[in-house]
């Protein structure tokens, strides 16, 4: 089995990549020796407009290029977990759940909290993002990997509730082809080619895996293309980019039963062999930079959105099967203006228009209890669209009052609307008008609608240099996210309205900055109040209008020993807790949210030998925590260790090997609890060796 057996696109995929070819690659495709000078390190998170790392606010952490080389991770956990704050977990195959300055969170509207962007675009709509979207990316081959901890909304608008993540992939670059291969059967081909000269250049990527899994009936065939191209002209330049991505998945589900992540054979089997994923999407955009005068800078973005995925919601009773849709178009835009007193001062106005389809069905019969059997039909469960609309404007200030002060503020005004189609029956009944016993089917279809959602967003923060490597901060800032549209249209029980608001958060944040030649000291201490949470209970059901508190200490140190010996370590301590009880029945306030260790971090240590060889040992720790929101189950948590090695052969070929989990420890990559299952876990991949060699040219 080799990966052209299996690389597939859509129709509309190559008539995508032919329309932009058709766009890009009229320069000649010479050689240049431009492309082997490193792109400049810049971040675009935190500031409408790319500027370095050192003039943005917040808590912004650079996974490198050479971090992402050394790490050449399978799976974006692998390089997030070097981030103090993230704490995502990582699933079944390319699957991931969301966690920075948060529990670790699930559910329709769990996305929301983390905005996901790719090149500083968001990778899908404001009111369709999904849990996993991270597999969306093009991160294989990222050139840097921002992360931002901390509220976001005054600058993207909704979501970003807690942080971001931006994946960037470099405009230029050395020609790079590399083969991978490892433990159960995973293979994989990565390629770069950079082009042109003078005022065109681009590169284009390549990525094709194919993983077999550790799991009975699981697995993974995945390909990814990005295209990025650069008009360089005297006032104006244009960045143009493309990033098409297909995954088929066999998903293996949560094993069950307490502690069933320590039995070897269990943890190898698959109770759900039916389950899959099969996911496509599409994005291009296009970035023009204006110089309008020597003060003046003018930026429009306009990009274009497309996806669709099929997967089974194994992890439901009756096992249904989805297919979602989504589509849209949109921009951002932005003038900045500097001024003679250190001022620079930004506007701008976003809007975005687009669809999106759900469509839910179950082929089989329920199994389990009478209840189950009656209440979770087969046929149609879900079948709705929904035509959404958002506009916002923005101001954004950065002053240097002088050599020690600066402040950077901003605010955000948004307005997003949902126009929402039912297209199956109203109500909770079977699809074809019958009701069901024990008082009516699970699930709920709301009829026709339009709702809309506005807010405000402001942040404020200030930076003081006290001295020439210490530099102190503080902010407020308030952030939020729209209900998602899966948490409006995708009703159950006696729900006929979700009759749901944004979900906001209020955070302060106060850190300091340590740097000489040789360290790098971080701290950040964050407080967060979330109202109108929505949380997801033991039965698996959505329950709204909730509150919450987190207090956290971030650590990030940073230290050259001397030329040969480094190290590097991230720590986070945080507290999660509830603050409100849905009902009489649940008294969940002061409880610790499910799925927040109060600690985790790691520590790296690294032995360059020469200037060939070079070594990395990493340890990775998670505490415990609960896994319901009553407190009453727990998992023990776990400590892995790691060893990566890199050896150049020549100037231009490299060899690496990477042994992750080197002591083989069985634990769990997620940990879980519902009324159905009680405890249930996706097993932790035991030792995995992978070796890679690279070719530059």
């Amino acid at each position: 089995m080799i990966f052209f057996s299996y690389y597939k696109l859509t129709s509309n995929t190559l008539l995508t990549i032919g329309l932009l070819f058709a766009y890009l690659f009229y320069p000649s495709l010479s050689h240049s020796n431009e492309q082997d000078k490193p792109s400049e390190e810049i971040a675009v998170v935190g500031n409408r407009i790319a500027s370095s790392t050192q003039d943005l606010g917040g808590s912004i952490s650079v996974i490198d290029s050479q971090q992402l080389d050394n790490l050449s991770s399978t799976h974006i956990q692998e390089a997030l977990r070097s981030v103090a704050g993230v704490n995502y977990q990582r699933g079944n195959g390319q699957e991931s759940l969301p966690s920075i300055r948060s529990a670790v969170l699930t559910g329709a509207g769990a996305c929301g909290n983390t905005l996901i962007l790719e090149e500083g675009i968001t990778v899908r709509a404001a009111g369709f993002c999904n849990v996993n979207e991270l597999f969306d990316t093009h991160f294989e081959q990222a050139g840097q990997i921002e992360v931002l901890r901390g509220a976001q909304s005054a600058f993207y608008g909704s979501n970003g509730l807690t942080g971001s993540i931006n994946v960037i992939l470099p405009n230029s670059g050395k020609n790079e082809l590399s083969l991978e291969l490892g433990s159960d059967s995973y293979q994989r081909v990565k390629g770069a080619l950079s082009y042109g000269s003078g005022k065109h250049s681009g590169r284009a990527y390549l990525t094709l895996t194919d993983n077999g899994g550790f799991r009975d009936n699981s697995g993974y065939q995945q390909q990814k293309l990005s295209l990025r191209h650069v008009y360089s002209g005297e006032n104006l330049r244009i960045a143009a980019g493309l990033t098409v991505t297909d995954l088929d998945q066999q998903t293996a589900g949560f094993i069950v039963g307490l502690d069933s992540y320590r039995d070897p054979v269990l943890v190898r089997e698959n109770l759900d062999p039916e389950a899959f994923r099969d996911t496509q999407s599409r994005r291009a955009w296009a970035k023009f930079d204006w110089a309008l005068n020597e003060n003046q800078q003018f930026q429009f973005v306009p990009y274009l959105r497309s996806s669709e995925m099929t997967f089974a919601l194994h992890f439901l009773p009756g096992d249904p099967i989805e297919e979602n849709k989504q589509h849209g178009v949109g921009w951002q835009s932005s003038l900045t203006t500097s001024f003679a007193n250190g001022i620079k001062w930004s506007i701008g106005l976003d809007g975005e228009v687009g669809e999106g389809q759900l469509f839910q069905f179950q082929d089989l019969p329920t199994q389990g209890s009478d209840f189950l059997q009656e209440t979770i039909p087969t046929g149609v469960q879900y079948d709705y669209q929904v035509q959404t609309s958002q506009l916002a404007v923005f101001s954004h200030l950065n002053w240097q009052f002088n050599d020690s002060l600066r402040l950077i503020a901003g605010v955000r005004a948004e307005w997003l609307e949902f126009d929402y189609d039912n297209l199956s029956l109203n109500g909770r009944t079977r699809d074809d008008g019958t009701e069901c016993g024990f008082g009516g089917c699970r699930y709920s279809r709301p009829g026709d609608s339009k709702d809309s959602f506005s807010h405000i967003s402001p942040k404020v923060e200030l930076h003081y240099q006290l001295d020439e490597n210490l530099v102190l901060r503080a902010s407020i800032a308030d952030s939020f996210r729209a209900p998602q549209a899966t948490e409006l249209y995708r009703l159950q029980e006696d729900q006929v309205v979700a009759n749901l608001d944004t979900v906001k958060a209020a955070s302060v944040e106060l850190g300091a900055k340590w740097q000489s030649p040789n360290t790098i000291l971080d701290i950040a201490f964050y407080h967060i109040d979330q109202d109108n949470l929505i949380i997801r209970d033991s039965d698996l059901f959505n329950i709204d209008g909730q509150s919450s508190k987190s207090v956290g200490l971030e650590l990030t140190y940073k230290h050259a020993i001397n030329e040969r010996w480094s190290v590097q370590s991230v720590w986070t301590f945080a507290k999660h807790e509830y603050t409100s009880n849905p009902n009489a029945d649940t008294q969940i306030d002061g409880n610790t949210i499910d799925t927040a260790p109060s600690a985790y971090g790691n520590v790296s240590l690294s032995w360059n030998a020469n200037s060939k060889l070079s070594t990395e040992l990493e340890v990775n720790h998670v505490s415990d925590y609960f896994l319901d929101i009553e407190n009453k189950y727990e998992y023990p948590g776990h400590t892995l260790l790691h060893a990566r090695a890199s050896y150049a052969l020549s100037d231009g070929v490299n060899v690496s090997l990477r042994v992750n989990n080197l002591t083989n420890k069985r634990y769990a990559e997620r940990a879980d609890f519902t009324t159905f299952t009680q405890e249930r876990y996706f097993p932790g991949l035991p030792r995995s060796v992978f070796g890679t060699i690279k070719w530059q040219f």
